[in-house]
């Protein structure tokens, strides 16, 4: 999305704050508004059929939340929890579905980000039939790669925990944990607590369509 049509997100909604486990939108509850991340990280998660909480997705600055159920005005999909402090732009209902109508460019960037997530959603449904927990995971690292830490000495970084890979890429615990050794192995990444260091993203980018 553009910095115009984030402008004119922001210019159209309340700023509002979470911290660590917040939970911005309840899988199932009634759309009331629209929130546009400007700092910090969410995990979209939806309830199994046997009860359990599973991630589906990792969000950050830029991304729209909850604009979908927003359009066609149905429940909440899923559930989306801050990861640390988030800071957003809550635009109410009503306003955003005004925005669609007045600004074409914000409603095809609407329509692009929708069917990008279509696609991925596709993608990973290939994958699972497809492709080892190896290669699984080293796709879901490079999809969620964000700027390293200073100082790290590496080229990029994600801090999905291995419950979170696992649920990203339909695998056990214990095949990511075999994954993540094997690219460790590789000279690919470095795992630390809570972060995994990517020191190669275009040689783990290669393993990942192998």
């Amino acid at each position: 999305m553009s910095a115009e049509l984030k402008t004119l997100l922001s210019g159209n909604g309340r700023r509002v704050v979470y911290d660590d486990g917040d939970v911005l939108f309840l899988e199932g509850d009634r759309p009331r508004n629209v929130l546009l991340v400007e700092a910090g990280q969410v995990r979209v998660v939806r309830g199994s059929v046997h009860g359990e909480t599973v991630t589906i997705a990792h969000r950050g600055p830029g991304e729209l939340l909850g604009e979908l159920a927003c359009i066609d005005d149905q429940p909440r999909s899923a559930s989306v929890i801050a990861r640390g402090r988030v800071e957003a732009t809550a635009i109410p209902v009503g306003q955003f579905r005004e925005l669609l109508r007045r600004h074409a460019e914000l409603a095809y960037a609407v329509l692009e980000s929708a069917v990008a997530r279509i696609r991925e959603s596709d993608r990973r449904r290939v994958e699972y039939g497809t492709l080892t927990a190896e290669y699984r995971v080293a796709r879901a690292l490079v999809d969620h790669a964000r700027p390293a830490p200073d100082g790290s000495g590496a080229v990029a970084a994600t801090s999905l925990t291995q419950r979170e890979l696992a649920d990203i890429t339909g695998t056990s615990r214990e095949s990511v944990g075999r994954a993540l050794r094997a690219l460790r192995e590789a000279g690919l990444v470095v795992t630390r607590r809570g972060t995994v260091l990517i020191t190669d993203l275009d040689a783990l980018n290669r393993r990942s369509y192998r």
